[in-house]
């Protein structure tokens, strides 16, 4: 790994490590919000209507489980990819074998006719690509086997290139033991400065290719890439728990949401109830109406309570007798 490599390297994973405190801080501070809005009742409305919904349509609690399949099924996506590219990254360089190798087009030397290139038209060449495609190669075939206008990937000073076959040199007196090929871009007015030996040569492209999908790859197989990469995963892995906390403050919040409900279905039954009762007396006073009283005459007020009358005491009775019996009797002659 050279200087400018660990440079690159630190750098991506800095800015990973403060992406991931801001993303984490920010998930944080709205679950705070959501956990905070359901227990002061703010989402009351919502969370019963949902039950409700869910009561009256029960297929509906599926739908979790829906979640944590396109959960599973995005995660294997992501890995997937990320192993495609780490893949492609890897065997880029390396001999092609009996397994197809895909391999990201880096320049633009092969993407049209070049209208001096004679030779493309003559014999119907119609297997160009562009830059940013991914071509599949195969395995290399024998020396002997390949043939003038194959497209062979191959490597010069550390770097593979991808060229079509214009021309082989046989085995003569500067290079006896060795065929010389001489490959040329379709796109390029003159062949490569160098001819190019079988041992440079990688793999051969029969003509299949994916256009477009080699920037996004190499999007990914960026510093940034790896970043936009981690932090999904990161996402993945905090969502479903962020999920399951507040899922367990709704449902605790939908028992005291129910139990709200009961009281009031209560109170307002009682108060019908009051009201009905209220009704008939009204309606018992105007079927049955109170007798009215003669003119003039004073309504001696009921109070319920009998006066008993007043009784002359023992005490005062003999006092009377005492009385009557102390005057004198005058005497008869």
């Amino acid at each position: 790994m050279t200087s400018y490599d660990t440079y690159v390297f630190i750098l991506c994973l800095i800015v990973f490590v403060v992406l991931t405190a801001v993303f984490v801080s920010t998930i944080v501070m709205m679950t705070k919000q959501g956990l905070r809005l359901i227990s002061i009742g703010a989402e009351d409305k919502r969370i019963y209507k949902e039950y409700i919904d869910r009561k009256n349509n029960p297929d509906d609690t599926e739908s979790g489980g829906h979640s944590v399949a396109l959960t599973v099924f995005f995660a294997c996506v992501i890995a997937i990819i990320f192993s495609f590219t780490l893949v492609i990254k890897l065997s880029g360089d390396k001999q092609t074998n009996a397994i197809p190798t895909c391999r990201v087009v880096y320049s633009q030397s092969m993407s049209e006719k070049y209208e001096k290139n004679t030779y493309l038209f003559e014999n119907h060449l119609d297997d160009q690509f562009s830059r940013f495609d991914v071509v599949i190669t195969y395995q290399l075939p024998k020396e002997e086997d390949l043939k003038l206008y194959d497209i062979v990937v191959y490597e010069v000073d550390d770097v593979l290139l991808i060229h079509r076959i214009v021309g082989i040199e046989e085995p003569n007196e500067k290079h006896p033991n060795e065929r010389h090929f001489v490959l040329q871009g379709d796109f390029v007015d003159r062949p490569d400065k160098f001819p190019v030996l079988y041992s440079q040569m990688k793999a051969i492209y029969r003509g299949e290719h994916i256009p477009f999908v080699g920037s996004f790859i190499m999007f990914l197989q960026s510093p940034a890439g790896y970043i936009c990469l981690l932090l999904v995963v990161v996402e993945m892995i905090s969502s479903p728990l962020i999920v399951k906390k507040i899922d367990e403050a709704e449902q605790a919040r939908l028992l005291v949401v129910k139990e709200l409900k009961k009281k009031a279905r209560e109170k307002a039954k009682a108060k019908k109830l009051k009201e009905q009762k209220k009704a008939e007396r009204e309606r018992a006073r105007k079927e049955n109406p109170p007798t009215p009283t003669k003119t003039g005459a004073k309504k001696k007020p009921s109070s319920g309570k009998v006066i008993p009358a007043k009784k002359t005491t023992h005490k005062k009775e003999k006092q009377g007798k005492k009385k009557s019996q102390g005057k004198k009797q005058p005497r008869t002659a």
